[in-house]
C-alpha cells in the first residue's frame, strides 16, 4: 500500500509540474521568435509606408515647374504687345497730335515698366534680369527719340515728317525689343523642357519602383506571416502535446489512486474472510471440551494464518516484481514435496468449506527446479481459490504430468466457472468475476502469474460457466542457465524469464 500510495504521490507532483511548466516557461524560443516577427511586421509596414511616400514626393517635386510656369510665356507675349502697342501710339500721336493718344502712350509706357519689373519678380529665371535691362534700356532709347520728336514738332515740321522720322527711329528699336522677349521665352521653354524630361523620368521611375516595392512588400509580408503561422502550428501542437501529456498523467495518477483502492478493498475483504475463519474457529475452541475438535480448530488456525502471511508476500512479491525485481531461491526437489505441503496446508481450510481435496501422487516421484515456499504460495492460491467457489459437496483435485522440460500441475475445480470475455483479463491484479466478487478480490491469480512465469514457466486457464475451472502451470525440469545444483539466487527483472538447459 505503501508503494502504491509513493507512486500516486509522485504522479501528482509529476502531473503538477507539467501543469506548471507552461507557465513558468513563458520565454520559449516560439515565444521569443513570434515577438520577433511582429516587430519585423511593424517595421516592414512602417518601411513600406516610407518608401511610399518618398515615391510620391519624388513624382510630386519633379511635377512642379516653378520656374517653368507656361503662364510667363502668356506675360511675355502680353508685354510684347505693350511694347509694340506703346510704339504704334507714339507714331500715331505725331501723325494725328491727339492729346488722348499721348496719354495712352504714356500709360502703355508705365504699365510696360512696371509689368516688366513684376515679371522679373515672379519668373526669376536665370538671364531674365539681363533680358529686362535690355528691354529697359530699349524703352530709354525708345524715350529719347520720342522726345526728339516732340522737338520737331514743336518746331513746326510737319507731322508726316515726324512721323517719318520717330518710326525710321523705333523700328530698329521694335526689332531689339522682340528679339529680347524671344530670349525670354526661349529660357522658359528650355525650363519647360527639361521639367517635362524630368517628369517623365519621375514617371518612368515610379513605374519601376512601385512594382519593385509591392513585391519586396508582398514577398516579405508573406514570409512574415508564413514564419508566425508556422510558429503558432508549433504552439499548438506543443500545447496539444503538454494537454495529452497533462491528461495521461491524470490518468495515471487517477489509476494509481484506484489501484491503492482496490488494494485496500482487495485485502480488507480477504483479510476479513481469514479472520472471520479464526473467530469461528475460537468459537468453537471455546465451546468444544472434544480434544480432537480442539487439534482441527488449532490447524484450521494455523492454516488460515498461513493463508494471512501468504497474501501478504504476495502483495510484497508482486510490487518488488514491479518495482527491483523477484528473487528466487531455487532448488531440484521432488514435486511430492510442495503438493505434501499444500495438502497439509489446505485441508483444513477445505474442510471449513465442505469440499473434497483430493491431491494426486507421482508415480514414479518427478524433479524440478523451484523455489519451494514461492510454488507452495501458487498452490495455495490455487487451491484456496477452486474451495471458495465449489459448491458444498463438490472435490477439488490437484492433478501432475510432466514431460522432457517440464512439469505441469493443474487444479480443477467444479465451480461456477469464467465466462469466456473475462479469460483474457483473469490474470490483472484485483481481478475477480462480478458473480463471485463476495467470496475475493482474486488477488492470487496475478501473483501465481509473476512467480510461474519467473521461474520459466506458463500458467494457462480453461473454464466454461456452470462447468468448472481448470488452471495449469509448468515448473522447469531442468536447472537455469549458469545455476549450481545447490541453492540458487535467481533475480528476475521485469516480465523476463531465466534461461534454461
Amino acid at each position: 500500500m505503501s508503494t502504491n500510495t509513493n507512486n500516486t504521490e509522485v504522479l501528482l507532483e509529476e502531473n503538477e509540474k507539467q501543469e506548471m511548466s507552461p507557465v513558468q516557461n513563458k520565454s520559449t524560443f516560439e515565444k521569443k521568435a513570434l515577438l520577433v516577427l511582429s516587430a519585423v511586421f511593424v517595421a516592414v509596414l512602417v518601411g513600406a509606408w516610407g518608401y511610399a511616400m518618398r515615391v510620391r514626393q519624388g513624382v510630386a517635386s519633379n511635377s512642379i515647374t516653378t520656374h517653368a510656369d507656361p503662364s510667363a510665356l502668356i506675360e511675355v507675349e502680353r508685354l510684347r504687345n505693350l511694347a509694340s502697342s506703346q510704339l504704334d501710339n507714339g507714331r500715331a500721336y505725331f501723325l494725328l497730335g491727339s492729346q488722348s493718344i499721348y496719354e495712352k502712350q504714356k500709360k502703355e509706357k508705365e504699365s510696360l515698366l512696371d509689368s516688366l519689373a513684376a515679371f522679373e519678380k515672379e519668373h526669376n529665371l536665370p538671364g531674365v534680369p539681363e533680358i529686362v535691362k535690355r528691354i529697359k534700356d530699349i524703352e530709354t532709347k525708345g524715350q529719347e527719340f520720342f522726345d526728339q520728336a516732340v522737338e520737331h514738332r514743336d518746331k513746326k515740321t510737319e507731322s508726316k515728317i515726324v512721323g517719318q522720322f520717330y518710326q525710321a527711329r523705333t523700328n530698329p528699336l521694335r526689332s531689339q525689343l522682340n528679339d529680347a522677349f524671344d530670349d525670354i521665352v526661349h529660357l522658359h521653354q528650355i525650363e519647360i523642357d527639361k521639367a517635362q524630361a524630368e517628369i517623365k523620368e519621375a514617371a518612368t521611375q515610379a513605374e519601376t519602383q512601385i512594382p519593385f516595392g509591392m513585391t519586396w512588400l508582398t514577398g516579405s509580408l508573406a514570409a512574415i506571416f508564413l514564419s508566425m503561422a508556422y510558429l503558432v502550428i508549433r504552439l499548438s501542437r506543443k500545447q496539444a502535446f503538454q494537454l495529452a501529456q497533462q491528461k495521461r498523467l491524470y490518468e495515471q495518477a487517477k489509476k494509481a489512486v484506484q489501484d491503492r483502492d482496490e488494494t485496500l478493498f482487495a485485502i480488507s475483504h480477504d483479510l476479513q474472510d481469514s479472520l472471520n475463519m479464526i473467530a469461528s474457529t475460537a468459537d468453537r475452541m471455546a465451546t468444544t471440551p472434544q480434544g480432537l475438535n480442539i487439534v482441527e480448530s488449532g490447524e484450521l488456525v494455523k492454516s488460515t494464518v498461513t493463508t494471512i502471511e501468504g497474501l501478504i508476500k504476495d502483495i510484497r512479491d508482486q510490487k518488488n516484481m514491479e518495482m527491483d525485481g523477484l528473487t528466487l531461491r531455487m532448488d531440484q526437489l521432488s514435486i511430492d514435496n510442495v503438493l505434501d505441503n499444500a495438502r497439509m496446508l489446505m485441508q483444513p481450510m477445505a474442510k471449513q468449506h465442505d469440499v473434497r481435496l483430493q491431491i494426486d501422487s507421482v508415480n514414479p516421484p518427478v524433479l524440478a527446479f523451484y523455489d519451494n515456499e514461492r510454488v507452495l504460495r501458487v498452490l495455495s492460491n490455487l487451491i484456496g481459490n477452486a474451495v471458495k467457489f465449489s459448491p458444498k459437496g463438490e472435490k477439488v483435485v490437484v492433478k501432475v504430468r510432466s514431460d522432457q522440460k517440464f512439469v505441469n500441475v493443474s487444479v480443477i475445480d467444479n465451480g461456477p466457472g469464467i465466462p469466456s470475455s473475462q479469460l483474457p483479463t483473469i490474470f490483472e491484479n484485483f481481478w475477480q468475476a462480478k458473480k463471485t466478487a463476495e467470496k475475493g478480490a482474486g488477488i492470487g491469480l496475478a501473483i501465481v502469474k509473476t512467480i510461474v512465469e519467473a521461474h520459466g514457466g506458463t500458467v494457462q486457464i480453461q473454464s466454461q460457466p456452470g462447468r468448472g475451472t481448470t488452471v495449469t502451470f509448468s515448473l522447469p525440469r531442468r536447472r537455469p542457465v549458469g545455476a549450481s545444483m545447490k541453492k540458487t539466487n535467481v533475480v528476475i527483472k521485469g516480465n523476463h524469464a531465466p534461461e534454461w538447459q
